[in-house]
């Protein structure tokens, strides 16, 4: 009786390599292109969050005539000329957990404010430094006006730039 060994035959070392190879380009390729996308996350996380605090301290100035002189901290011991009954309204009224940059950047956001000639903080810049140029820099704040003796004046607040080109540094001010 005659046996049939039917020829199995597998991959060689060679095309084993050439697909690895392959997989290995293909994923260098896919994780470089990720890198500017994960920027981007990171300033995007940035300005939504100086949105937020934007939007904490107008609630405040709302309820208060007046922004708070710090906003780090603990937030119910900020409690800047705004009585009311029972108790004094704070900024964790209006925000619960002071938004911090992404891990890239460890410091807290910059503020800086002004006050009048009674000593009540009027005008505020928030500041950010973002990774790389953005179209909502554009929007950007310059410089903050005052109100003074029937005329608008320039304050001392205004955004810092750091003379890189391009700029990366984004700010607001009051709404």
């Amino acid at each position: 009786m005659k046996k049939h060994f039917s020829k199995l035959r597998g991959f060689t070392l060679i095309e084993l390599l050439v697909v690895i190879a392959i997989i290995a380009l293909l994923t260098g390729i896919v994780i470089t292109s990720l890198t500017g996308s994960k920027a981007k996350a990171r300033d995007a996380k940035r300005i939504s969050d100086i949105g937020n605090i934007q939007l904490a301290l107008e609630l405040y100035f709302d309820r208060c005539k007046t922004y708070p002189d710090k906003i780090t901290g603990d937030l119910t011991k900020i409690k800047t000329g705004c009585p009311t009954t029972p108790s004094q309204v704070s900024l964790a009224s209006f925000i619960s957990v002071m938004p911090t940059p992404p891990s890239s950047s460890p410091i807290a956001y910059d503020y800086a404010y002004y006050t009048d000639s009674s000593g009540n903080v009027t005008d505020y810049v928030l500041h950010a430094k973002l990774e790389s140029y953005n179209e909502v820099i554009k929007d950007s704040l310059l410089a903050l006006p005052t109100y003074t003796s029937g005329t608008w004046t320039p304050t001392p607040l205004a955004c810092p730039s750091s003379n890189a080109s391009p700029n990366t540094d984004y700010c607001r001010g009051p709404k």
